[in-house]
């Protein structure tokens, strides 16, 4: 016969947690004491103990009570109930392969806390399951995620509720966050692994997680840098999309930079850049002759920049009547590449898009969102179907940054 014997006190903690899981909008004090049929003030020890351990959290004073960041890491993270940002990570990370593992993090008080992971199958790599945490001044991820506060909620955050940082602390994690907004990305070095860190921003400019790169040292060089970031803004960028943003641009105005001397980008690179799942912002004028400046989504054919106007946009109307537009598509990081379009809007009949007005919705979906995400639809309904706007550009320059032999910023994010 096995052994019997049953713990009251784990039984309750159990019940506890799964009534938290299935109750979306959370529970009071007052329902969990009803449903646990126990003294209040042992529902109060118990709650307290996990709050302290971020099984439990309680988002204002006298609030109901939610699963914390722990209870949510031990949730299966591949079913329909999962958030759409750990959705989104998910399919992008499946479809967009890294060669070494990447996490998705969040910030929980003054810890950055993995809520998804992409394992690498190499034999040698980092492991980063979800659940853990890092200290957020000492992880990459969490520097892309601080980066994105007030210097109040930073030092909120690191007191944790006791005295205050250190001044030293503050003066020197204030000249590391300037620059993780200038460059938009962290990296920080640790004993066997280097990390990589970009933020994913659902408005388009401020951080809700980040996405970060281990790479163990012993396989890492200078040279790598360039490329992972790269991969890893755009993947930031797609994720970002498929949560609302309509550009990716972190940080916002937070980010100054000094423009230095600029070079021409030669057709390569050009062409490299366009390829990119950037936003361009679209100059017009209004009817009234006012300027009216937009942010849309783009297909780059090698002569002419092709555009789709949702149900509803009023540019299109614009262009229709006053054709002249400027297009800007630029990067805010170094080496801040950007190009200028200058030509015509002229209306494209939907048969005469290439492939059709359904497949460059698929292309621009793909572009934009990944190849996971789901297809625009080409009608929308009372408010009108979607257009094509095609721009044979009279003028096409693009810049970048110039970046001299030995510069950091050619391989290093700081």
């Amino acid at each position: 016969m096995g052994y019997s014997q049953r713990v009251p006190a784990a039984e309750r903690t159990v019940r506890l947690l799964e009534l938290l899981a299935s109750a979306s909008e959370g529970l009071t004090a007052g329902e969990l004491e009803a449903a646990l049929g126990i003294p209040r003030s042992a529902l109060f020890a118990l709650l307290n103990t996990l709050r302290a351990l971020d099984y439990v959290e309680q988002q204002e004073e006298r609030g109901p009570y939610q699963p914390g960041v722990r209870l949510r890491a031990l949730r299966q993270p591949r079913t329909a109930g999962d958030s759409a940002i750990v959705l989104a990570f998910d399919e992008e990370l499946a479809a967009h392969l890294f060669d070494e593992t990447v996490a998705l993090l969040v910030l929980d008080g003054s810890k950055a806390v993995v809520i998804a992971e992409a394992e690498t199958d190499r034999p040698v790599r980092s492991v980063l399951p979800p659940g853990q945490r890092f200290t957020a001044t000492e992880t990459a991820g969490g520097l892309v995620l601080l980066a994105g506060l007030s210097e109040q909620a930073i030092e909120r955050r690191l007191a944790g509720g006791q005295q205050e940082p250190p001044a030293l602390l503050l003066d020197t994690l204030r000249s590391t966050l300037g620059d993780v907004r200038r460059r938009v990305s962290a990296e920080q070095r640790g004993e066997e692994v280097l990390e990589l860190a970009v933020p994913i921003c659902p408005n388009g400019w401020q951080p809700e997680a980040a996405l970060l790169v281990s790479v163990p040292l012993f396989r890492w060089s200078p040279g790598m840098a360039r490329g992972l970031l790269d991969a890893l803004r755009e993947t930031a960028a797609r994720i970002s999309h498929r949560l609302g943003a309509i550009s990716y641009r972190p940080y916002g105005q937070m980010a100054p930079h000094r423009l230095g001397p600029t070079v021409p980008m030669t057709p390569a690179e050009l062409q490299t850049f366009l390829d990119r799942p950037w936003a361009a912002r679209l100059a017009c004028l209004r009817l009234d002759g006012t300027p009216h400046v937009v942010p849309v989504w783009y297909e780059w054919t090698g002569e002419a920049f092709v555009i789709a106007a949702w149900p509803g946009s009023n540019w299109a109307a614009f262009v229709e009547q006053k054709p002249s537009v400027a297009l800007t598509i630029d990067e805010p990081w170094p080496p801040l590449r950007r190009v200028l379009a200058r030509g015509d809007a002229a209306a494209i009949e939907p048969p005469s898009v290439p492939g059709g007005l359904d497949q460059l919705l698929r292309r621009l979906s793909a572009r934009y969102l990944g190849t996971g995400a789901g297809v625009v639809e080409p009608f929308s309904g009372e408010a009108g179907p979607w257009r094509a706007f095609r721009i044979s550009p009279t003028h096409l320059s693009g810049q970048r940054e110039r970046l001299e032999v030995g510069d950091e910023r050619l391989h290093r994010p700081l």
